[in-house]
Order: C-alpha cells, then sequence, then structure tokens
C-alpha cells in the first residue's frame, strides 16, 4: 500500500508528509487513518521533540476529496472514517487526549510536542483547520487558505468554529468562516495566522530551520509542559492557570532537564537536555 502519510525523524525533528500530491493531497478514507496511526505514532516516540508537517507537490491539503464526499449519504450514516468527538477511542486513549480535542483533524494539538505546519500550497477546508490545529504555521509566498465549507453547503467542520478565534479573533475568524473566500499568504500573515511567509524555494529550509533550533537548544520537557499550559489556559480562570504556573515551576526545578540547563549556562556551554519527565 501507498504510503500516503510519510514520516521521517531526525534528530529529533519528525516531518511528515502528507502524500497525494496528484490530488493536491486531499483526505479520503485511506489516507485519514494512517494519518492517524502516524501521529500516534510520534506521540508516543519520546526521541521526537517537534513535528513539522506539510503536503507533496503544490499543495498542502486541499481539504476532504470531493469524490468521496459525493458518495456520502447522510441517511446511510456514512462517513469519511473520523473518529466521533469525545467519545471513547484508542488512538485518542494512546496519547491521553483530552475530550475537547478528541477529532481527527485536531489531532496536532492534542500531540505533545510542538507540531509545525510548513504551508506549501493550497490549505482549504479539512486541511486549513488541520493547519489552524497547529502549534505555528509557516506559508509559502504560494500559499492560499480557505475555510471554503459555507461555498460548498457544509459548515465550520471539526472544531474550526473553536479553534479559529483563538488565532486571529472572532471577527475576522466570522470573515473567513461566513465567506469562505480565499486568503494569500501576506494577508495569512496580516492576520496572525501564519507566523512567517517565505519564498517557495526557501519555505522548508526556514520551518526546519526553526524546528532544528528548538529541538536542540530547548528543553524537550519544558516544550510539553509549555504546550500543555498553553491548551488548559483556554478553559482556566487566571487564578487555576497561576496554580497550575505554580506547579509545574516547581516540578521543573526538580528536572533533569533545569539541571542541565543550569549547569550548561553556568560552564558557557550548549545544554544537551536528556528530556525526561
Amino acid at each position: 500500500m501507498t504510503d500516503l502519510v510519510s514520516s521521517v525523524v531526525d534528530r529529533g525533528v519528525a516531518l511528515v508528509t502528507l502524500n497525494r500530491p496528484e490530488r493536491l493531497n486531499a483526505v479520503d478514507r485511506e489516507m485519514g487513518p494512517q494519518f492517524d496511526a502516524v501521529m500516534a505514532g510520534l506521540a508516543a516516540d519520546t526521541a521526537v521533540r517537534v513535528v513539522v508537517l506539510t503536503g507533496a507537490g503544490r499543495a498542502f491539503c486541499a481539504g476532504a476529496d470531493m469524490e468521496r464526499l459525493r458518495d456520502l449519504r447522510v441517511s446511510e450514516g456514512r462517513s469519511l472514517n473520523v473518529p466521533t468527538p469525545g467519545e471513547p477511542d484508542p488512538l485518542f486513549d494512546a496519547i491521553d487526549a483530552p475530550p475537547e480535542l478528541r477529532a481527527r483533524y485536531l489531532l496536532p494539538m492534542a500531540l505533545p510536542q510542538p507540531v509545525i505546519a510548513a504551508v506549501n500550497g493550497a490549505c482549504a477546508g479539512v486541511g486549513f483547520l488541520l493547519a489552524c490545529a497547529c502549534d505555528l504555521r509557516f506559508a509559502s509566498q504560494s500559499a492560499v487558505f480557505a475555510a471554503a465549507f459555507s461555498r460548498i453547503g457544509l459548515t465550520a467542520e471539526g472544531g474550526l468554529a473553536w479553534r479559529l478565534p483563538q488565532l486571529i479573533g472572532e471577527g475576522a475568524s466570522a470573515d473567513l468562516l461566513f465567506s469562505g473566500r480565499k486568503v494569500a499568504a501576506p494577508e495569512a500573515l496580516s492576520l496572525g495566522l501564519v507566523k512567517a511567509v517565505a519564498p517557495p524555494e526557501a519555505l522548508m529550509a526556514e520551518t526546519m530551520a526553526y524546528a532544528r533550533d528548538l529541538a536542540d537548544k530547548v528543553s524537550p520537557r519544558s516544550l510539553r509542559v509549555i504546550k500543555r499550559q498553553l491548551r488548559a489556559a483556554r478553559a482556566q480562570t487566571p487564578l487555576e492557570a497561576l496554580a497550575l504556573a505554580h506547579r509545574e515551576v516547581v516540578a521543573s526545578l526538580a528536572s533533569a532537564d533545569f539541571a542541565e540547563g543550569l549547569a550548561a549556562f553556568l560552564e558557557h556551554r550548549p545544554p544537551h537536555f536528556p528530556g525526561g519527565d
């Protein structure tokens, strides 16, 4: 079977590639479960410190495969093999995903490691949701984003109406979700949807350089804990966030990563973080 989702790990950085370039990496019933399996494997791999997600060819992900969507019949209760959000599921149980993140296209949020999207072209529909679920997004100058659901009679799928306002605010989210219009990379940058825009030929180098800096110079334990803090903060009061921050800093002070980070600072050398809890 063709690897519709590939993963290569190099010195702590995993590069995940959606690999249906002839269909602009549109998600079908075969690609979806492969994506689930790859992401679950990375979540369990303590050697992986950062994940980069991109698409093969000229697209990041054009959304769900329209040929597959054409075959769906609501009356038959058929779907694209997407796990039911919030329900018990071996995949999400294995990575200890909270109830609100138990949906396929929110998997990057559920991973313990930072996930960075390298958006190399078309990024639409569930592909747009997938990019939004990543912690950071880098975009090619040729990238085009579209939450195109409304233009084919669908609604904001898979938690996008919850996730997008976290990134760009309610007003801008309403615009993109109501209109389904295309957003070019410069506008995505101005909205705060992407961290940086690069020439097409430089996108992967810039994204991987950022990921490499995190993997080499930052405590992997700190990365995991900070991601948990950011995730928890969405439902916390300020007092609850402060209480969690206090517990985590106390635990950090007793960690091997802090001992190494402090020693490296005092000895004027690069740190070699062990990464354990």
